[in-house]
């Protein structure tokens, strides 16, 4: 908006009140500033010397004594003797189920042809009773007519009756 010859202008005075009030900001900015500028130095020097003090007691810890090594490799025989126990229990279970499993197939393999024996068994014994009892059926026959021809048969005719 422009302002045109002519017309209304409101013009705001400052006050005494109004200026005491912004001086304080002002300076209340300047010593919040300056605050803010001593606790970032004081933090800045607390991590510089976090930091020191990490590079310095790291060096004292990166010398290893033989002990150390010698530690570090009884701790590593142990776990690979751990490790190559598990392995072997995996495989023996392995192993055993297997074998489990291959044992119950030739214990049903071997009950199968058991039972199948046992029935071709008993198929042949059935056969030859049969055999048997016909033989022994055209014995009884032929005695019979053997017998039959060899000796008369009277037939008596009943009586009449009256």
């Amino acid at each position: 908006m422009t302002y045109q010859p002519g017309d209304n202008r409101t013009v705001y005075e400052e006050t005494p009140v109004q200026a005491a009030r912004e001086d304080m900001r002002l300076e209340a900015r300047r010593s919040n500033n300056t605050t803010a500028w001593i606790v970032a130095a004081l933090v800045a020097v607390v991590a510089i010397i976090a930091v020191a003090f990490m590079v310095a007691s790291s060096n004292r810890d990166t010398t290893v004594s033989q002990e150390d090594l010698a530690t570090v490799a009884e701790q590593a025989r142990a776990q690979g003797a751990l490790e190559g126990a598990q392995a072997g229990y995996n495989a023996a279970a392995t192993q055993a189920q297997a074998q489990s499993s291959l044992n119950a197939q030739s214990s049903y393999n071997a009950q199968a042809a058991n039972s199948q024996l046992a029935a071709d068994r008993a198929a042949a014994d059935a056969r030859a009773a049969a055999a048997e009892s016909r033989a022994a059926a055209d014995r009884s026959r032929a005695q019979a007519a053997e017998a039959a021809a060899r000796e008369p048969v009277i037939v008596e005719e009943p009586a009449p009756q009256q």
